[in-house]
């Protein structure tokens, strides 16, 4: 004990020495400092090989409804274990949880690199290889996101939580383009290979860490813990208006960057390049909105902040359908990059500081299934009413619709403009 009150005072000591700018406040934190980086380069690849694969099935089939299949398999096991996941991160130390997960991808993206570099690849590989990557990462998400809070403390979870959100939109923008040089010079298996490497300084960042969380749910079958999350959602009203108003959004609004290709062609009379000028758009104002989230100070009204966001990222949309120009298209696209990361980050920080430790895992695994869940079914009404109706009624349809409900909380439920 007398050693860890030593540590922890020469840290505290450390950080006052060596100052931050309050945009990077959160790597004063060790432990942090070292997931971060590690973070960095791995997301980078997990685009490498998100790209590279969609590549590789095309090649392998020529079907554009098997690129569908591979990408929709990825994201089957995230209900099951998902909240079994969320349980897990409740019980057992989550950095231990989060190495496991990130030793199966770093496996995952092994094998597929050497089934593709000795040719022997097929798809029925992608596709069970794909599965294994999802069920990964439907036990990495909770503990992953339940654990930052124990890297930094409450007071520096808001500037984390932002500064995950530089790195995931860095390298959204990074690894596309590294991966479409890669696949076109050296093919997909260095690709994948490539990706397999990156996840060598984040498993390294996990074993170098100080840092272990203590076991708290006392044990139980894992459908109570699980039900157990339910009851506290439901009865905190607070919690539930938050995750409405995030699975909502992501319902209605989300499907904005599906139909982008359709606006590209049919408003715009442009092609790929135009698309991926417009994505451009949309990463670079999420970049500007989660570097302003990480400057916010400790007091700034979050709540406040999450509401305004919550109705601009609406409002944003809802204009985008009445625009016939390419440069006003692509401001809005920005805009909408910069509501969006302002609108999660803010609900993914007022989350977990308004829920109990012990519950941290199962809530926050509950808000990434709604999120995730509204986001693909939303994508599929928006598509069904692009076929039958347009994509311009499609978005105008759905913005509407989150617009009031973002209008309908901001006026009832005025308890959350005043959270800081």
């Amino acid at each position: 004990m007398a050693s860890e009150n030593t540590n922890n005072r020469l840290q505290e000591q450390l950080r006052r020495r060596v100052p931050l700018p309050r945009t990077f406040r959160a790597l004063r934190h060790r432990d942090y400092r070292l997931w971060w980086f590690g973070q960095m380069v791995s997301l980078s690849g997990t685009w490498v090989q998100l790209v590279a694969q969609n590549w590789l099935v095309y090649r392998l089939t020529g079907s554009a409804a098997m690129l569908g299949i591979v990408n929709f398999v990825a994201v089957v096991p995230a209900l099951p274990i998902g909240l079994w996941a969320g349980s897990l991160a409740d019980r057992f130390d989550k950095r231990r949880l989060v190495l496991l997960a990130q030793a199966t991808m770093f496996v995952q993206a092994a094998v597929l690199a050497v089934l593709t570099l000795t040719d022997l690849v097929q798809v029925w590989h992608v596709i069970l290889l794909a599965f294994i990557m999802g069920s990964a990462h439907a036990l990495d998400v909770p503990a992953r996101q339940s654990f930052v809070v124990e890297l930094v403390g409450k007071e520096d979870l808001t500037n984390a939580i932002a500064l995950n959100s530089t790195i995931f939109n860095v390298a959204r923008t990074a690894g596309p383009a590294v991966a479409g040089l890669l696949v076109v010079t050296v093919g997909e298996g260095l690709a994948f290979t490539v990706n397999a490497a990156t996840f060598l300084p984040v498993i390294g960042a996990l074993l170098l860490m100080r840092t272990s969380s203590v076991r708290r749910e006392p044990k139980s079958p894992p459908h109570r813990q699980i039900a157990r999350g339910f009851r506290y959602a439901g009865r905190n009203p607070l919690v539930w208006v938050i995750i409405s108003l995030v699975g909502v959004s992501a319902f209605f609004v989300m499907p904005y960057a599906i139909l982008l290709p359709v606006f590209t062609k049919e408003v715009f009379g442009g092609d790929a390049d135009v698309y991926g000028y417009l994505m451009t758009f949309i990463g670079g104002g999420a970049l500007v909105g989660a570097l302003t989230v990480a400057s916010l100070g400790r007091r700034s009204p979050r709540g406040l902040l999450l509401t305004l966001a919550n109705v601009a990222f609406a409002l944003v949309v809802l204009s985008f359908t009445f625009v016939r120009t390419f440069w006003l298209a692509a401001a809005i696209m920005a805009a909408s990059g910069f509501c969006f990361v302002m609108q999660n980050s803010l609900a993914n920080t007022l989350i977990q500081l308004n829920v109990p430790d012990w519950l941290r895992g199962r809530i926050m695994s509950i808000y990434f299934l709604v999120f995730m869940g509204a986001m693909r079914l939303g994508a599929l009404q928006a598509g069904y009413v692009a076929r039958y109706v347009d994509a311009q009624a499609a978005l105008f349809i759905g913005a509407s619709g989150s617009l009031l409900w973002a209008g309908l909380v901001a006026w009832r439920f005025r308890k959350l403009r005043h959270i800081k």
